[in-house]
């Protein structure tokens, strides 16, 4: 009996600690930011441009509704060539007066982290700026 039940153990715990796989599709879906009092990126809302392929609308904090940056393409990537596996993305923004680059990755189905690098090209002397954000699917 102790034999079995040392087996079993053994079979859930490396069944636990199996990666969750994850395809482009499972970006798909309105995500919303678990900070309520951000200041930046507050939703994003992720589509199928068709195939593999994704597009990310996001949305930043603006006063009385969020402000829309537009739609762009969302590239997905694995951790390798034939990595199916596809669990981090990226996006490029452009608005004129600064580049925002975008990193998201697929922590668990409806768990996303998204990181976003801001730098401004318009002679503001502003600094560049990062941010670190947690998002769940809606």
């Amino acid at each position: 009996m102790l034999k079995q039940t040392l087996v079993l153990a053994a079979l859930v715990t490396t069944i636990a600690a199996l990666p969750a796989t994850a395809a482009p599709a499972d970006f798909i879906g309105t995500w919303g930011n678990t900070d309520s009092a951000t200041r930046g990126i507050t939703k994003v809302v992720i589509t199928s441009a068709g195939g593999n392929k994704l597009n990310i609308e996001s949305y930043g904090k603006c006063h009385p509704t969020d402000c829309a940056w537009g739609k762009v393409v969302l590239p997905t990537y694995g951790s390798n060539v034939s990595d199916t596996n596809h669990r981090a993305a990226t996006a490029n923004y452009d608005a004129g007066f600064s580049k925002t680059l975008l990193t998201l990755h697929l922590n668990r189905p409806k768990t996303l982290s998204l990181n976003s690098y801001t730098l401004f090209t318009d002679n503001s002397n502003r600094q560049p700026y990062y941010s670190m954000n947690n998002f769940k699917k809606l």
